[in-house]
């Protein structure tokens, strides 16, 4: 329980305390994601090209509880082949980690490293921008195996 409540803390340090991308003109962004996990996503800009975006997912059941948390790093390019007046879009890809937590059984917490790769539509007139990613994973306890994550979602940015 005691790792749990260190990297919550940790992991929400790194989205609220997150610099800002001159470049992006767009700082911290929530929203939600569909797919693998189903929950929360958000993103925070910390340069021109790098991000850290993640998401959270809980699922609570009458015998059963898991809290679902991935955070990445995330470096975009521009793909300059589109010329749309309302906004751009960019590939990006990265790495992090994935954390599950499950209240019952004998394998109660597993970690895992994501490789996420995706798109992401960024408007021009609106603070909004939908993503699609994949994601493969190295579950790395309890055992090693591997396996996929994938989503698609949007974010509203704050400021």
């Amino acid at each position: 329980m005691k790792s749990f409540f260190i990297t919550t803390l940790l992991l929400s340090a790194l989205f609220i305390f997150s610099p800002e991308a001159d470049a992006q003109d767009r700082g911290f962004g929530i929203g939600a994601v569909i797919g693998a996990p189903d929950g929360i996503s958000m993103k925070s800009w910390v340069s021109e090209t790098g991000a850290i975006a993640g998401a959270a997912s809980f699922f609570i059941t009458e015998n059963n509880s898991s809290l679902y948390i991935h955070a990445d790093y995330l470096h975009h390019k521009n793909y300059d082949q589109l010329n749309w007046d309302t906004g751009y879009l960019n590939y990006y890809y990265g790495g992090g980690v994935r954390l599950n937590f499950r209240e019952a059984g004998l394998n109660n917490f597993r970690y895992a490293l994501r490789a996420p790769i995706g798109i992401n539509i960024n408007f021009i007139e609106i603070p909004v921008d939908f993503f699609v990613e994949i994601a493969p994973t190295l579950d790395i306890d309890p055992a090693l195996a591997l396996g996929f994550n994938g989503g698609l979602g949007f974010r509203f940015f704050l400021n």
